[in-house]
């Protein structure tokens, strides 16, 4: 038997009426329409499918609650690529540039400015399939960025550990009780901020940071590590083998989930920073311009402020109280220039791993 439910006789087959051959041609060319079908429908389903290189915290606070309901409003099936750091995810997404295996990267504004000279590999955000672009706040996008959050950085710590209970200033973490008790992250985490905090502490500038070089030096026997993964460090202060550590407010909502004891300060000198969204040419930009304007719309941004404690970046959404707690004070936060970090944040890498190494 050739196909199901059609029986052939090769022995009549010279004897079978011209409209019965007729019959038997129009069943099978039914039949195999119906197996193309059934064939086409999964790839129909594959092309749904959107992937996102992101942190693994930002997948898995943000948008993993978010990913099934997103699904059942517009079809598409959200998948991740982890990263560690934003720019350890362009050199992934670069050296696959011939077959992109990411419809969206996640990372830091000052990264982005990196990879806006690749228009080749990334793509301008079309503004009219992504309304709600016009609705952040000045400096949250541009043409191939657009910001999810932005923030500060400065002290997460353990009040529950910490001398009184309250850090108030970068010079409390060079203070003896808090020998081997801080970690601070390499320059290739927030690319060169904690280089510029370091230049600002020490007489120095974003021209001139080797002062900050020379303190971080004098301190590298205080700093109990110099971490290369933001995780890494959070974990140490949940295990409370260390005390404090230099990242963003995000930390603060992370370890409180696990009842932990947290809380930040954002001492002079604070540098705010964004995060957000690049496209990626690969095929699926439509269905990336749907995601990143989800990314942005209301509803959204009020859940990253609320479970990730960053601010949102539309105007018209409040901060949660615990990252409104977390801002620095007037005049205690920095502007950095991000295109003076990115030209020199190599070489300053190669100074301080010198001068680590003394």
């Amino acid at each position: 038997m050739l196909f199901p439910g059609i029986s052939v006789h090769m022995r009549d087959t010279n004897f079978v009426p011209h409209t019965g051959r007729r019959a038997i041609l129009a069943a099978i060319i039914g039949l195999t329409a119906s197996v193309a079908v059934f064939v086409a429908t999964p790839v129909q389903a594959q092309e749904k499918r959107l992937t996102l290189m992101m942190w693994g915290a930002t997948w898995e606070r943000i948008f993993k609650p978010l990913a099934e309901d997103f699904k059942k409003e517009t079809g598409i099936t959200l998948e991740v690529v982890n990263q560690t750091t934003g720019i350890e995810g362009l050199a992934k997404i670069q050296a696959t540039r011939t077959k992109p295996e990411v419809d969206v990267w996640f990372t830091s504004e000052q990264v982005a400015i990196r990879a806006m000279a690749d228009t080749g590999l990334f793509a301008p955000l079309p503004k009219d399939k992504i309304p709600n672009l016009a609705a952040l706040r000045p400096g949250a996008a541009n043409d191939m960025f657009a910001a999810l959050y932005y923030a500060p950085l400065g002290i997460v710590y353990r009040p529950d550990l910490v001398p009184g209970g309250k850090i108030m200033a970068w010079s409390d973490l060079w203070q003896p009780a808090f020998k081997n008790k801080v970690s601070l992250p390499v320059p290739s985490i927030f690319p060169g901020k904690m280089i510029l905090i370091a230049a600002l502490l020490n007489g120095g500038s974003i021209n001139n940071v080797e002062p900050g070089l020379e303190l971080l030096a004098k301190q590298k026997d205080q700093v109990a590590a110099f971490h290369n993964a933001d995780a890494q460090a959070r974990r140490a202060l949940a295990q409370g083998e260390i005390w404090a550590m230099m990242t963003s407010p995000s930390a603060v909502n992370a370890l409180k989930d696990q009842n932990i004891p947290a809380a930040m300060a954002s001492p002079y000198p604070a540098p705010l920073f964004f995060e957000g969204m690049m496209m990626v040419r690969g095929g699926k930009e439509d269905l990336a311009a749907i995601f990143i304007n989800k990314a942005l719309s209301k509803e959204w941004q009020q859940h990253v402020t609320n479970v990730y404690n960053m601010g949102p970046a539309r105007l018209d959404v409040p901060p949660s109280d615990t990252f409104a707690a977390a801002m620095p004070k007037a005049g205690d936060e920095v502007v950095s220039d991000e295109k003076i970090l990115n030209e020199n944040v190599g070489k300053w890498t190669e100074r301080f791993n010198s001068m680590m190494r003394r």
